[in-house]
């Protein structure tokens, strides 16, 4: 079936979410939409995120000279395209870097080039103890790490292995299914006492390419 054999003006949007995966124009906009729950409402910006993240990572020659805030207001700027009410640099216990809401629902992103691990455990401090509440409305948040070394995999397995250290109460990790390169940690929440889920999600920006023509162009 193609989008020429119905019209799309005559469906619900209920109708539309059932073919998201055969019109690319729908962009995913049905099922963001219609979230009933927090649950919903987390996954389906996930999944946005991931979209966005895919889509920089294949020109992340554009970004060597790029800075923390740069990157993050450019993934914040995409989510509002994708109709999310995204804020940068929101008072929300202090100036959280990617902020979305939905009615009641918070989530809070967290951005970090990485640098070494005590200032990416810096950035997980911040969300866990500054900006986050961890109550019903709040149950997850994110750690978005900005990679610019080779090797992007072992960071994010010395990144977990460094949490594990850190002897967080009730502290758990688990893989993401559909990529490597994030992971899900749970602890309990500081200020709630609840558990709070963080993804951290490993953006890969190291570029330096090997070929001929490459190298031609460095020496110029």
């Amino acid at each position: 079936m193609t989008k020429n054999d119905f019209s799309i003006k005559d469906l619900s949007l209920r109708e539309l979410q059932k073919f998201e995966s055969l019109i690319p124009e729908l962009a995913g906009f049905p099922s963001r939409i219609l979230v009933e729950t927090y649950e919903e409402f987390i996954d389906e910006l996930y999944k946005s995120i991931d979209k966005i993240v895919y889509l920089r990572q294949e020109n992340r020659e554009l970004y060597q000279q790029d800075k923390e805030d740069r990157i993050t207001i450019e993934i914040k700027n995409a989510l509002c395209l994708m109709g999310y009410n995204a804020s940068h640099d929101q008072k929300i216990g202090g100036h959280a870097d990617i902020v979305v809401k939905k009615n009641e629902y918070l989530w809070i992103g967290e951005a970090k080039i990485h640098k070494d691990y005590n200032y990416l455990w810096e950035g997980f401090q911040q969300l866990n103890t500054r900006y986050s509440t961890g109550d019903c409305n709040q149950k997850d948040g994110a750690l978005l790490i900005y990679i610019f070394v080779q090797n992007a995999k072992s960071v994010i397995e010395n990144w977990k292995e460094y949490l594990f250290s850190k002897n967080l109460l009730n502290y758990s990790v688990k893989p993401c299914c559909d990529r490597e390169l994030a992971f899900f940690s749970n602890h309990t929440h500081d200020t709630s006492g609840n558990q709070f889920r963080v993804k951290h999600i490993g953006i890969m920006f190291y570029f330096k390419p090997k070929d001929k023509s490459a190298m031609r162009r460095n020496k110029n």
